[in-house]
């Protein structure tokens, strides 16, 4: 009976030094077959380390799993409709998409705003050069591109990108020495935007109007605004302001974000999130306050019929104001 109780305390100890990987005294069971409420305690330890490795094996092995079946997915799509298809095909395919999504909409958002999570790796350029074809094919205007992520992650730059897309895109130049700055090009009576001019109204359909926006664009900007406010609070100006309607200060604020923005675009209206999390990123927060956003998850094949699909939710939509 000695040799038992003995065996069974070894056993026991091991088993709890190998789930919690510490060195344990143990205490000898008390006579009569009653266990010492030490040894319950230690029990119940070790339930719990277990059920806590269960739980994180779980959650792997679904993060695992969901991965997998995004990436199957996404390369099943893309066979099916790159490879199988010729560019022609394809071309005209996007086209009757496109053509229906936008025979159907009951609203077109005039700028749309693109924000890619630091951590995805599936927008490229090529996806983003499809995607500014979807939007100048079904009337979009103004796209804006907020990517989080850094140079060697997969950071997409606008400017190389546009460099070879002749008058379809319009992008600025890059600024000279005897160039004005981009403040000075900034739009008067709808004329002109970013430095290139819009037609002879100010008005057209055949060009899309790209925007980069950078993280320091956001809060960044407006801390450097409410400091120059805070700064001239003694000026007839700002004292103005104060006594006025909070509208007016907000006007002001608005319009020296503006500024230091370097350009003036409308407020984006519709917004897709490249994440696995609706996120902006602190995507310019006076340009985003009635924006309507849908999260596209990391990984997932994006195509037209998911920007026409996109389309069709904003456009079913309604914003109700309150009184």
């Amino acid at each position: 009976m000695e040799h038992s109780y003995v065996r069974l305390c070894t056993l026991r100890r091991g088993f709890f030094e190998e789930a919690t990987g510490a060195d344990c005294e143990w205490e000898a069971e008390p006579a009569g077959g009653q266990t010492a409420p030490g040894n319950c305690t230690n029990m119940i330890e070790v339930l719990c380390l277990l059920l806590g490795r269960i739980l994180l094996l779980l959650i792997g092995g679904y993060e695992l799993i969901w991965r997998f079946r995004e990436r199957l997915n996404a390369l099943v799509v893309r066979w099916s409709y790159d490879y199988w298809l010729s560019p022609t095909a394809r071309d005209l395919h996007e086209r009757r998409v496109l053509a229906d999504c936008r025979s159907q909409l009951t609203k077109t958002p005039q700028h749309l705003v693109l924000v890619i999570s630091p951590m995805d790796t599936g927008v490229d350029a090529v996806l983003l050069r499809r995607i500014f074809n979807y939007a100048l094919d079904v009337g979009i205007k103004h796209v804006s591109l907020f990517d989080r992520r850094s140079k060697d992650k997969g950071y997409v730059d606008l400017a190389d990108l546009c460099e070879n897309q002749g008058s379809s895109f319009k992008w600025p130049k890059p600024p000279t020495p005897n160039s004005p700055s981009k403040v000075e090009n900034s739009p008067k009576n709808g004329q002109k935007t970013n430095g290139y001019v819009n037609g002879a109204n100010g008005s057209h359909s055949t060009q899309l109007q790209l925007y980069q926006i950078s993280a320091a664009d956001g809060h960044a900007l407006i801390a450097d605004v409410c400091r120059e406010l805070y700064e001239k609070r003694e000026t007839p100006m700002v004292q103005n302001l104060l006594q006025q309607k909070r509208e007016a200060l907000t006007e002001q604020i608005t319009e020296m974000l503006d500024k230091r923005l370097g350009f003036v675009a409308p407020e984006p209206e519709l917004g897709i999130i490249f994440a696995r999390q609706t996120c902006t990123y602190g995507l310019l927060p006076w340009h985003v306050r009635f924006t309507e956003f849908h999260t596209h998850p990391s990984g997932r094949h994006f195509d037209v019929e998911t920007f026409a699909n996109i389309l069709s939710k904003y456009s079913r939509c309604e914003q109700r104001w309150g009184t």
